[in-house]
């Protein structure tokens, strides 16, 4: 008895979002008779901890205030773990202190950096900027601050100011991609479009030779191409190839040249976009055959061409190499879940269906339509009992998906030996 799916395949396209730059708030040295010892810093610094144990860790710093209050590593502690829980406020006030007993001007740099980090974080626009020059005075290479000063003129509008702090900002890291990481950060927070490219048109502007900033703008023109992609096509390739121009051999340009042509070809329903696609993940490898972040594009690909023995290749690949965050798993899974139903589709060779279909539930355990697949090929192997425990999960976690309705209801009669209505 078959079990039919409206649309049991699963299409993901996975987008890789840059880490953000700001984890967690700056810590000064400790002292080595600190209450807090260097080691238990690291599971905090790794965002490792739970929210609990950084309640309990202030705590034991606040018994530490109370018999020295003018000793400020312990303020610059109690800030750090209040940041941490997210009480921004306690955290700004710890901070206060930790500056009015900090003697050595030394470290004052990071002191204020770290509150106009919280000032940011309270949304506190208009404080940003006097702590962050301030730091920025005792060290004007403090990387940290100057996203704070950046943050501060994105969220002020003052984009020709924001386009020269990305020019420092690169001058002090070359290899760091801080335009990018501004964009997904400022595309949900700006809500607005026209501001988003005028802020990156500024940024093109302060920074001609940036080859970055060239990228990111073409991506931002492709992104809110709407239905205006294939017309814009020409205007986004102008900003890629002028990138590709400063920097030949820069992969991340090749990967978002590969996915606009990927994206067109769904938009418009057109494959030829995707042949378009891989030629210019295919130009890429020419450059470095051995690049993860260009094998988990060309596993992408691969799946939207719907071959998904290379993209599982591709994906494995990437995913054996680091390239394994969370929308990455995803992915996988998705491609594993295709495979795994192909053979319930053809009846063939089920046994090898459900050992891809458990690396797909190891990578994404909460995918409805995930484990109605393993349900689908344990009914197949008439093992009705245990179809029946993951296609009730797969309904509990899909409750309005009318395929596993259906799979519920013959796998129920199975399991009850009850015919059919």
């Amino acid at each position: 008895m078959g079990i039919i799916k409206t649309n049991k395949i699963i299409f993901a396209i996975a987008v890789l979002f840059a880490a953000h730059l700001l984890a967690c708030i700056g810590v000064p040295a400790l002292a080595d008779d600190s209450v807090i010892k260097i080691a238990s810093l690291e599971k905090f610094l790794s965002g490792q901890a739970l929210p609990e144990e950084a309640h309990k860790a202030a705590d034991k710093v606040q018994e530490e205030v109370k018999k020295n209050p003018r000793n400020n590593i312990n303020y610059a502690m109690l800030a750090f773990f209040y940041d941490y829980t997210g009480d921004y406020e306690k955290a700004l006030e710890a901070l206060e202190s930790e500056i009015k007993y900090t003697p050595e001007r030394s470290e004052w740099d990071m002191v204020y950096g770290n509150l106009a980090r919280e000032y940011l974080n309270l949304g506190k626009a208009d404080y940003i900027r006097k702590p962050a020059i301030k730091s920025l005075k005792f060290n004007p290479k403090n990387i940290t601050s100057r996203l704070h000063l950046l943050n501060y003129y994105i969220l002020k509008g003052q984009y020709k100011k924001a386009g020269v702090e990305f020019k420092m900002l690169s001058k002090l890291d070359e290899e760091a991609d801080f335009y990018y990481d501004a964009y997904i950060s400022c595309a949900s927070k700006l809500n607005n479009i026209n501001k988003v490219k005028e802020l990156f048109k500024e940024a093109v502007k302060a920074n001609p030779d940036s080859y970055m900033a060239h990228r990111v703008f073409g991506t931002i023109i492709r992104d809110f191409s709407y239905g205006d992609m294939e017309k814009n096509l020409p205007v986004i390739m102008e900003s890629f190839n002028k990138a590709r121009e400063l920097k030949p051999d820069y992969i991340p340009t090749y990967i978002s040249i590969a996915n606009t042509y990927m994206h067109l070809g769904l938009k418009v329903n057109k494959k030829a976009y995707f042949k378009d696609a891989m030629d210019w993940v295919n130009k890429a490898y020419k450059v470095d055959p051995g690049n993860s972040k260009l094998a988990y594009c060309a596993g992408n690909i691969f799946l939207v061409m719907e071959e998904c023995d290379k993209g599982i290749e591709r994906l494995e690949y990437a995913f054996d190499r680091g390239v394994n965050d969370r929308y990455a798993a995803e992915l996988l899974a998705a491609a594993y879940n295709n495979k795994a139903y192909s053979y319930f589709e053809t009846g063939k060779n089920i046994k090898e269906g459900l050992r891809i279909i458990d690396k797909a539930i190891a990578l994404n355990p909460d995918n409805g339509l995930i484990l109605s697949t393993k349900a689908e090929l344990l009914y197949k192997s008439k093992k009705f009992k245990e179809a029946y425990q993951y296609i009730q999960k797969a309904m509990e976690l899909e409750p309005d998906e009318p395929g596993i309705k259906k799979d519920l209801e013959i796998i129920e009669a199975a399991v009850q030996k009850k015919p059919l209505k």
